[in-house]
């Protein structure tokens, strides 16, 4: 049997990179360390799965399906205080197809999470998660990329990390500072046509404030700052770099402590290098959020957008999300659906601006 069990020189980022974190995580604990001040916990964990996909490579002309077995064992850290916790988490996963064993793999996926008080209103927070694997569906926020990939599942790999600084000025005031970075590396193939998306990085400073006036009126103000830059290791061009500014403001009113209305508008712009349009969008929204009783709660929103291309002819539509959630004893119920405009450039596909809508169902219970 032909396998391709491999993680790829490109797993050098996750062990490098969780190693910085961590080592930055651990120089803010306190110098007196002693163990009776922390909590540890170190959890092993395995899963084995079976699934069936009749097909494997999302073609719409050759469909191909396979058996597809996965074995992962995992190990999660956490390391708790009063003013730090620390929580480390790794799975990898051993990947076989039954028939197309050239896709055989192992997968990788990491998590960190770093929180410390470093004063009483001040909080510093890290977040880092690593993905390697083949699947051809990647799932973001919004809408999902899709990898159409024939004849094999090319194994990609993403790094996206943040670090934040907190202040809180207030029972409900606060002002955060921070820094995104995203990456997005492909496995490196020689191809007749570009059917491996382009590699890249964003980078996004961005900064928020949530003030309430009083008990009823707030107002939240957020900027942020993105840079992207694409890439490739083939001789195809790579789509356009581009930097952007986005910047909102939300306005919350409190009717009831049970009841509070809002509404917001956000500005967001994307300056293309090279012949790509550039465009701007306008987005103004309003709504409310209402909880009937401890196990019932309701929120909706709705508005309209407005983008405002360079040359071309602009796009205008609308935007809503809406969710109902019940909760019980052991879990909770949500039901929802959301749509208006998204984003993909450091996906599996570059759709650039999209419209969309979707609807959702959620059950998590706790046995």
């Amino acid at each position: 049997m032909n396998t391709k069990m491999k993680a790829g020189s490109e797993e050098l980022w996750f062990f490098l990179g969780y190693f910085v974190l961590l080592s930055v995580s651990l120089l803010l604990l306190p110098v007196h360390f002693a163990f009776a001040q922390y909590q540890f916990e170190l959890i092993p964990s395995i899963s084995v799965g079976e699934a069936y996909d009749d097909n494997i490579y999302l073609s719409s002309r050759d469909e191909t399906s396979d058996y597809i077995t996965g074995v992962s064992p995992g190990l999660s850290l956490s390391i708790l205080s009063q003013k730090t916790q620390l929580q480390l988490a790794y799975a990898p996963t051993f990947v076989w197809y039954a028939k197309e064993d050239i896709n055989n793999t192992v997968r990788h996926a990491g998590t960190l999470t770093f929180g410390r008080d470093l004063t009483q209103h001040i909080r510093f927070d890290v977040t880092g998660a690593h993905l390697f694997t083949e699947e051809p569906i990647e799932e973001t926020e919004d809408v999902e990329g899709v990898r159409t990939t024939p004849e094999q599942r090319y194994t990609y790999q993403r790094n996206n990390g943040s670090a934040s600084l907190n202040y809180l000025f207030g029972a409900e005031n606060t002002l955060t500072g921070g820094y995104r970075y995203s990456l997005l590396d492909n496995e490196d193939e020689e191809l007749d046509e570009p059917i491996i998306p382009d590699d890249g990085t964003t980078q996004t400073p961005f900064a928020t404030l949530v003030y309430w006036f009083d008990i009823k009126n707030g107002i939240e103000l957020n900027y942020n700052f993105e840079k992207a830059d694409f890439y490739r290791k083939d001789d195809f061009e790579p789509g356009d770099d581009y930097t952007g500014h986005g910047a909102g403001i939300l306005y919350r009113h409190r009717f009831t402590p049970q009841t509070t209305g809002f509404m917001g508008y956000d500005y967001t712009t994307r300056d293309f290098d090279g012949d790509e349009e550039n465009y701007e969008v306008h987005d103004g929204s309003i709504g409310f959020e209402l909880t009937f009783s401890p196990e019932y709660s309701i929120s909706l929103a709705g508005g309209y957008f407005v983008q405002k291309n360079e040359e071309s002819d602009d796009e205008t539509g609308y935007t809503y999300d809406a969710n109902l959630v019940k909760t019980f004893s052991q879990g909770s119920f949500t039901i929802g659906g959301s749509g208006g405009w998204d984003e993909a450039y450091l996906e599996a596909e570059r759709r650039g601006f999209t419209r969309y809508w979707g609807a959702n169902t959620e059950l998590e219970y706790q046995i």
